[in-house]
């Protein structure tokens, strides 16, 4: 099993931008029920996200477990390996590095899916997607390798052998059918009939016993 982490630096740099804000946001000015009403929501959006990057930062987020079986990308539902059509890099279009891991799932799979994955179902990050731009060069390089690994492992010992036995048998050829053909029965040739010599009987007369 392996983890990977989010980029702890960027952690931090998101904790002090969120600090920065929230500065900001109560250092602003206000004059008016209008401009009270709109500060106040500014605030509260910005602790939030100060108090969200402060957390993350303290605690380390994994981004994503692999196991042999398949991966769980934050805290979604674990994908199988045997649902996983492909895995597409989607380049981002501007220089910043934004390049993401997509799943897609083969037809008819489902999972249970958070708000967060309902919310960007939609969009080109799809809902089973890797951030790379929020993990660090060593990280990103590593899990497409160990993606691209599972998705391409070699079969089980009993599947090769099964295959391998489908390679080997060959199917047996096909008999052609014999025609059958009548046995000449073998002809005696009848001689001739030739005509036998008739002897005429000529009459003898026998002379009586002499006394």
């Amino acid at each position: 099993m392996t983890e990977f982490y989010y980029d702890h630096k960027k952690l931090r740099n998101w904790a002090v931008v969120s600090l920065i804000l929230l500065l900001i946001a109560l250092w602003f000015p206000v004059h008016t029920i209008y401009e009270l009403i709109w500060a106040t929501t500014v605030k509260i959006i910005v602790l939030i996200s100060a108090l969200v990057a402060f957390y993350v930062f303290m605690n380390p987020q994994r981004l994503a477990k692999i196991d042999d079986e398949g991966i769980e990308i934050d805290h979604n539902a674990k994908l199988k390996w045997d649902d996983v059509l492909k895995v597409e890099r989607v380049k981002s279009r501007c220089s910043c590095g934004s390049d993401f891991l997509r799943f897609h799932l083969k037809k008819g799979v489902k999972y249970p899916l958070t708000f967060m994955q309902k919310m960007s179902e939609g969009y080109k990050f799809g809902a089973f997607s890797i951030p790379l731009y929020a993990m660090t060069k060593e990280d990103a390089e590593s899990i497409e390798k160990e993606i691209t690994k599972h998705l391409k492992a070699p079969k089980t010992k009993a599947e090769e052998k099964t295959a391998s036995v489908k390679k080997t048998v060959k199917p047996a050829p096909k008999k052609t059918p014999v025609k059958k053909t009548a046995t000449k029965k073998a002809v005696v040739k009848k001689k001739p009939v030739t005509k036998k010599a008739v002897t005429k009987k000529t009459g003898v007369k026998k002379e009586p016993a002499k006394k």
